[in-house]
C-alpha cells in the first residue's frame, strides 16, 4: 500500500465509455456501476430531505447546551448587577460619611 487515500467523486461519471466496444461482462458491469451510483445519489438526497423534514439534523443534546449557555449568561448578568449594586452602596456610604 502506498499510504495514499484516493478520493472518488462524481468525476468518474464524466469519463465517456464506448459501450459498443465492451464485452458482455464489461457492459453489464458498466451499467451496474452507473445505476448503483445514480441510485445512491437519489437515496442520499432523499435521506437528507427526510432528516431535514423530521428535524433530526441537529445535535442530539443541543437543548442542554442552550440551557447551559442561558444559565451562564444569567449568572454573569447577576454577577455584574451585584458588582454595580456594591459599587453604588460604596459610593453612597462614602457620601454619607463625608457629610
Amino acid at each position: 500500500s502506498s499510504g495514499i487515500n484516493a478520493e472518488y467523486g462524481e468525476d468518474e461519471e464524466d469519463i465517456p465509455v464506448d459501450t459498443s466496444q465492451l464485452s458482455w461482462p464489461g457492459y453489464f458491469m458498466h451499467y451496474t456501476c452507473l445505476t448503483g451510483r445514480k441510485t445512491l445519489a437519489v437515496v442520499d438526497g432523499m435521506g437528507e430531505w427526510l432528516a431535514d423534514f423530521f428535524g433530526i439534523t441537529g445535535p442530539k443534546y443541543w437543548y442542554i447546551v442552550q440551557e447551559y449557555e442561558r444559565q451562564k449568561a444569567k449568572e454573569e448578568k447577576e454577577r455584574q448587577r451585584g458588582m454595580r449594586d456594591g459599587a453604588q452602596r460604596l459610593e453612597g456610604g462614602v457620601a454619607e460619611t463625608a457629610t
